[in-house]
C-alpha cells in the first residue's frame, strides 16, 4: 500500500514508474478485486486487462459503470466477476438481464466500510485501484480531474495503485491531487477530455417545464441545493427553476447540466452555506467543454470525496438544505422506487438516500422527490396504489417528504396514509385518479 512520501525525487519516482499497458495489466493476478471510481476507466489498462482473460480466473472488477471490453458473455464469467453499482449504461443494464454481470448495491458514503472494519468477515481489501489522472505538475502531484468521488480516498486502501495519464482532464482545486509516491503504476494514456454540450430547453418535454415551475415554488433565497442526477432533475437548471433566487448554496454529489452556469451568473454563490462559504461544493463537476473550462483552477470550486459529501450528518448541518432527486415510482403511502421498477434494475442508488436523510435530519431542510405524473405517453402512472411483491423500495413512507409532478407540490411530512394518498391523488396524472381513487378505497378505507 503506498504511502505519500515527499521525500523522493518527484520526477524520478515518476519514470521509474512509466510502463506499458501490458506491463501495467500483468500486476492483475487471480482472485484480485479490482475498484474503477466512476470516470476513472483507464481504456489502454483495461484493453490489456481484457487479453489475458485466459490466463486469469474469478478477477473482480467493481465500477459505477463496466466497459464492455468484450467480456460480457457467459464463457467469460470463469475470469471476470463484473460487479455494476449503477446500470445506467444501456449495454451494463442489459448484461444484467442476461445475468452476465452482477449487481453491486453500495451507499457511496462508507462504501468501504465493509474492507476497512470487518475485513476477512464482509469485506475485500482492493487489490488494484485503477485511475485516470492528468501528468504530474512540478511537484510531483496527479489530478484526478472533475471526477473526484472516491478516486483520492481510496489511494489510501489500495494495494496497488494503476493510474493511466490523460492531459485531457481538467485541473481542479480541492482534495483532487495524489503525489506520484502514492502511485505504484503508471501508463501513458491519451483519453481525451470527456464532456457533453448541454441540452436546450427545447429538448424537455411539457412535463419537465411543468415540473421545474414547481420546484421553483418551493426553493427559497438562500438555500443549498443538492441535485442528482436523471434526465427530470437534469433539466431543472436549464429550465430556468432557480434562476429567480438569489444567493443559493450548492453542497452535492455532482452538477447537472447548468448548474455551473448558475455559479457564472451569480445565482449561485454558497453566500450563506454553513460548512463551505462562498464556494460550490461536489464529488464529481462539471458537464460541458465550457463547464470544464470555467471550473479548472477556480478555487470557488471545490472537489471533495463522496465519503464526505455524501455523508447524511454533514449535509444535515445545512440547516435549510434542499435535495431534489428523481424517482421511477412512488405509492400512495409515500413509498418510493428510485432506481427499479419491481426487481429489475434500470439504474442506480447512487447518493440520493444519503442525500434525502441528510435533508430529512437538517432543522429547516426539504427532500424532495421529483416525477413525471405518468409514462408510455400518459397510459401508465407512476403514482400507484401499492407496490407489487418484488419491488425494490429505496426509501421507506417514514421518511417520505415532498413529491413534486407536473401538476403540482404533494407535502407528505407529517401526514397520515390517508392524508397522503389525497396529497399524491391531486398531483396524479388526471387521467389516473379516478382509479386511484377507487383503489385508495379499497386499500385504505371504504
Amino acid at each position: 500500500m503506498a504511502k505519500l512520501d515527499l521525500g523522493v525525487d518527484p520526477k524520478k519516482d515518476f519514470e521509474r514508474k512509466l510502463m506499458s499497458p501490458d506491463q501495467a495489466a500483468s500486476l492483475v493476478e487471480s482472485g484480485d478485486l479490482v475498484w474503477m471510481p466512476s470516470g476513472h476507466q483507464p481504456p489502454a489498462i483495461l484493453a490489456a486487462l481484457a487479453a489475458r482473460e485466459a490466463e486469469l480466473e474469478k478477477v473482480t472488477i467493481r465500477s459505477v459503470v463496466i466497459p464492455n471490453m468484450g467480456w460480457f458473455r457467459e464463457d467469460a464469467r470463469k475470469a471476470w466477476d463484473l460487479q455494476v453499482q449503477y446500470a445506467l449504461a444501456p449495454d451494463n443494464r442489459e448484461a444484467l438481464g442476461e445475468r452476465l454481470i452482477d449487481f453491486n448495491p453500495f451507499p457511496m458514503v462508507n462504501q468501504h466500510k465493509a474492507a476497512d472494519h470487518r475485513a476477512g468477515e464482509e469485506g475485500r481489501p482492493i487489490d488494484n485501484l485503477f485511475l485516470v489522472v492528468t501528468p504530474p505538475n512540478d511537484q510531483g502531484y496527479v489530478c484526478v480531474g472533475n471526477a473526484c468521488w472516491d478516486a483520492v480516498s481510496s489511494t489510501r486502501r489500495a494495494k496497488r495503485v494503476i493510474a493511466e495519464l490523460s492531459d485531457g482532464l481538467p485541473r481542479t482545486c480541492g482534495d483532487s491531487w495524489i503525489h506520484v509516491s502514492q502511485l505504484d503504476a503508471v501508463v501513458q494514456g491519451d483519453r481525451p477530455r470527456l464532456a457533453a454540450p448541454d441540452p436546450t430547453p427545447e429538448s424537455f418535454p411539457d412535463a419537465d417545464h411543468r415540473i421545474a415551475a414547481n420546484i421553483k415554488s418551493i426553493v427559497k433565497d438562500g438555500d443549498t441545493l443538492q441535485l442528482g442526477i436523471g434526465k427530470h432533475t437534469g433539466a431543472l437548471p436549464i429550465l430556468g427553476a432557480f434562476d429567480d433566487h438569489n444567493d443559493l448554496g450548492f453542497f452535492s454529489e455532482l452538477t447537472v447540466p447548468g448548474c455551473i452556469d448558475l455559479a457564472r451568473r451569480g445565482v449561485i454563490t454558497s453566500k450563506y452555506a454553513e460548512l463551505h462559504p462562498r464556494q460550490m461544493v461536489a464529488s464529481h463537476m462539471g458537464n460541458s467543454f465550457e463547464d470544464l473550462e470555467f471550473i479548472e483552477g477556480n478555487p470557488f470550486f471545490q472537489l471533495h470525496s463522496y465519503e464526505y459529501t455524501n455523508d447524511p450528518k454533514v449535509i444535515a448541518r445545512h440547516d435549510n438544505m434542499v435535495t431534489v432527486n428523481g424517482a421511477l415510482t412512488v405509492d400512495l403511502s409515500g413509498q418510493i422506487g428510485v432506481y427499479a421498477l419491481g426487481p429489475r434494475v434500470y439504474s442506480g442508488t447512487g447518493g440520493q438516500l444519503a442525500f434525502h436523510m441528510g435533508a430529512f435530519l437538517a432543522k429547516r431542510g426539504r427532500a424532495v422527490t421529483v416525477i413525471p405524473s405518468a409514462a408510455k405517453g400518459g397510459e401508465i402512472s407512476t403514482i400507484v396504489p401499492a407496490f407489487p411483491a418484488g419491488q425494490i423500495v429505496s426509501i421507506p413512507r417514514e421518511f417520505a417528504d415532498t413529491i413534486v409532478t407536473d401538476h403540482g407540490v404533494a407535502r407528505l411530512l407529517g401526514r397520515s396514509v390517508r392524508e397522503r394518498a389525497e396529497e399524491l391523488i391531486n398531483v396524479a396524472h388526471p387521467d389516473h385518479r379516478d382509479w386511484l381513487r377507487d383503489e385508495t378505497k379499497r386499500l385504505y378505507y371504504p
